[in-house]
C-alpha cells in the first residue's frame, strides 16, 4: 500500500489532461528538483517520479488522474507537507475550470 494515493476525476478531454499533466510535472520537478520520466500511451500515460527517499507514479486516463507515493523513512515526517503540495497541484490543474 502506498504511504500517499489520490485520485481524482476530471472532465476534460485526454489532450487537455495530457496538457495540464505535463505542466503540473514541469512546475514540480522544476520546485523540488524530481527526475519525472513521462511516457504518452494510447489509453492511459504514465509518470515516473522519483527523489532521494520518495518513488511515485501517476497515471492519466481519459477520465481521471491517479498519484500514489512511496515514502523513505526520511521523508515519511513529511508527509503531511508532501501531501499537502500535491493535492495543490491537482487541484489547481485538474478541477474543471469555469
Amino acid at each position: 500500500m502506498s504511504d500517499i494515493y489520490f485520485e481524482r476525476t476530471h472532465s476534460f478531454d485526454f489532450q487537455t489532461a495530457r496538457s495540464y499533466a505535463k505542466q503540473w510535472l514541469g512546475e514540480v520537478k522544476e520546485r523540488f528538483g524530481l527526475d519525472i520520466n513521462y511516457v504518452e500511451g494510447d489509453g492511459v500515460d504514465t509518470a515516473s517520479i522519483s527523489k532521494a527517499g520518495v518513488d511515485a507514479k501517476a497515471s492519466l486516463t481519459a477520465e481521471k488522474i491517479i498519484f500514489e507515493a512511496d515514502l523513505g523513512f526520511f521523508a515519511k515526517p513529511l508527509k503531511g507537507a508532501i501531501s499537502a503540495g500535491i493535492l495543490e497541484g491537482l487541484d489547481k490543474y485538474f478541477v474543471t475550470k469555469a
